[in-house]
């Protein structure tokens, strides 16, 4: 997405009071029958993936582009801070007005970042963004499109050299003049070379924009302690299977050349509004193309070195908008980018083991001279709060003193419209499940706490949804009673919910749920007839329990589904679909189906997986298997 204006900051919003009229609702919850949509059951395990239980906001919290200095404090107290670093290259014409080497013909010139005024000049707004005591996660990107008269673009529109290792070296220096500004201490983490350089396809092929990246990669781990990431694609990464895969074997071949080179795989991710009247909906890559693409890098990785590789998601969120002026403001807009921003992250934290961090795409403020729009914006440039705002406001809590519970959904054959996650704070002593709708209609969730673990009953319910007029609501701290309900909830049309209750430390668990990821041995498997077959290679260890995930890409025009698994022959017929928000729109269907797997049935070395399909087919392919399998260790958190 096209990165714009600054980010920044607000004064204490009085612990969060919305300065826009809040329209307060009542929960209303199923009584009597208990007639329930889903159902949603809290293990007394932590969830650890990735080696780690605990929720950590740096991962989580930051926004797109730097904040200008009066900003800076009003989003510190929603706790966000910028957490991308957008176009220092094109932004004040760094790189058009860099001279050329007199000692080198074609490359640029070594000392131009030298004058210690001109690096304060580019440099001192990052260092007022990260200079405050929060950690600096910083992602510095580039646009690396703009270069000086003097250099030769010719084979690439008069946008990028042709000499890529001179465009490199523009890359370099840039980042030593931050290095030499900040005496080598306050190195951006991340750097991004290029910005969505797939959607640039009239200027760059995947060939330059692969050895970019090798390039770029080796010469800035030559001198800094900093990790490369790359592509960083467009949302172009949600339609990777059609064409039989097309887009996707130009990443793989782009992961051919990196691996080993880059830290870091990095891409974006969007859902589009499209309204049409007083309806609306939305397409896109969440929740079930977002996951099927995660485990087509990571099971390429996997077979090319033998482990994952780190993800960034630098841009995702609300993108683009049919039916609607994108810039005027609009109620159902302000909607969709907070619900699109909510629903994104649901997504993420469930894939902790293979997402580094992630940055939504707001902005503290977007608007400049001949642009005036709100609609990405946390703040005007008075610095009073917009709607927005509801996102943090949402996550104000959540800090490092919180850790992941087990959750799991209801295995029932049908799509998953209700996104479930729990957390708890031993101090604070507050349990906190958190629930996520995909569906335009009210849904009845039952919370059922596995073998009575705990017993809540009474608590209080935090949701944001869309109300009268497309206006988004967030209310805080409703009052519920579970107990009268039989644990019943009710969910609100397209709502995301927190619902909080009282749990003393002594009552959280003492175990922790690790897990891990084994890729199949096999890829893109064309579906011939009705049972495509793959393994995945086990250790031998001791696992307590296993899911696995199933993608699946077909024609749009092929009604067939996958009507159960063989696991080493078993088999297993007990799953749920992840939402596919794209399946209205798209020419495929890219499906995630997740399976229950007894661990019982596992063997060390190969196992054979079996996808039995209800018919028999001539196109399509099963894009990934992925086995999440999980030990059961004594728990290192405190209470």
């Amino acid at each position: 997405m096209e990165s714009s204006s600054f980010c920044t900051d607000q004064s204490n919003l009085g612990r969060l009071k919305m300065k826009w009229t809040q329209v307060f609702f009542t929960l209303s919850l199923t009584v009597g029958g208990v007639y329930t949509d889903t159902t949603v059951t809290i293990h007394p395990q932590w969830l650890a993936q990735g080696g780690s239980a605990h929720y950590d906001s740096n991962r989580w919290n930051k926004h797109n582009n730097l904040d200008q200095a009066f900003l800076i404090p009003k989003c510190r107290s929603i706790r966000t801070d910028s957490g991308r670093w957008s176009d220092r290259d094109y932004n004040g014409r760094l790189f058009l007005d860099w001279p050329e080497d007199p000692n080198r013909s074609g490359y640029p010139d070594p000392n131009h970042l030298k004058n210690v005024t001109k690096q304060k000049e580019l440099f001192s707004a990052y260092i007022e963004n990260i200079n405050s005591g929060y950690e600096n996660d910083m992602i510095m990107m580039a646009e690396a499109l703009f270069y000086p008269s003097w250099i030769d673009t010719s084979e690439h529109d008069g946008h990028f050299p042709n000499n890529v290792d001179a465009a490199a070296e523009f890359m370099m220096l840039m980042v030593q003049g931050v290095y030499d500004y900040t005496k080598g201490q306050m190195v951006p983490p991340y750097f991004e070379p290029i910005n969505e350089p797939d959607g640039k396809w009239h200027i760059l092929n995947f060939t330059t924009i692969n050895i970019f990246h090798k390039l770029v990669a080796e010469k800035l781990h030559a001198r800094f302690n900093i990790k490369v990431a790359g592509p960083t694609l467009t949302e172009e990464t949600g339609h990777s299977d059609v064409n039989d895969f097309l887009y996707w074997h130009k990443v793989a071949n782009f992961m051919d050349v990196t691996l080993g080179y880059i830290d870091v795989f990095s891409f974006h991710a969007y859902n589009t509004l499209v309204a049409s009247g007083k309806s609306h909906n939305f397409t896109g890559i969440n929740e079930a193309r977002l996951i099927a693409f995660v485990d087509l890098v990571e099971n390429y990785a996997f077979q090319k070195t033998g482990k994952i590789i780190p993800l960034v998601i630098s841009e995702y969120g609300r993108g683009g908008i049919i039916g609607r002026d994108k810039f005027a403001p609009s109620p159902i807009v302000d909607f969709s980018t907070i619900y699109q921003a909510n629903a994104h992250r649901f997504t993420q934290l469930g894939l902790r083991e293979y997402i580094d961090r992630a940055v939504v795409f707001l902005l503290a403020n977007e608007e400049w001279p001949g642009r005036y729009s709100l609609n990405y914006s946390l703040f005007t440039l008075q610095g009073n709060a917009t709607r927005i705002v509801d996102v943090y406001e949402f996550w104000y809590k959540f800090t490092s003193d919180f850790s992941f519970l087990r959750t799991t959904s209801q295995y029932d054959g049908a799509e998953r419209t209700v996104s479930p996650l729990a957390m708890s704070s031993p101090l604070i002593n507050e349990t906190v499940i958190l629930l996520h709708s995909y569906s335009r209609m009210a849904q009845a969730v039952k919370l059922v706490f596995q073998k009575n673990w705990i017993t809540p009953t009474t608590g209080e319910a935090t949701c944001i949804t869309l109300k009268d007029d497309w206006f988004p609501v967030i209310t805080f701290n409703e009052p519920i009673n579970i107990q009268k309900t039989q644990g019943v909830v009710e969910l609100p049309p397209e709502a995301t919910c927190q619902f909080t209750f009282k749990i003393p430390s002594n009552k959280l668990p003492s175990v922790t749920l690790n897990e891990t990821t084994f890729y199949g041995v096999d890829m893109l498997l064309p579906i011939k007839g009705n049972v495509t077959v793959t393994a995945i290679n086990l250790p031998s260890s001791q696992f307590y329990s296993a899911r696995l995930r199933v993608s699946t890409s077909w024609p749009i025009n092929e009604t067939n589904s996958v009507s159960h698994l063989t696991f080493n022959l078993h088999p297993l017929d007990s799953f749920f679909k992840l939402y596919d928000s794209d399946k209205f729109t798209s020419t495929t269907y890219w499906q995630v189906w997740e399976f229950v797997v007894p661990t019982s049935l596992f063997a060390t070395g190969p196992n054979l997986v079996q996808v039995h399909f209800s018919k028999n087919m001539t196109a399509g392919y099963v894009s990934s298997v992925a086995l999440v399998a999980a030990k059961l260790v004594p728990s290192d958190l405190k209470s």
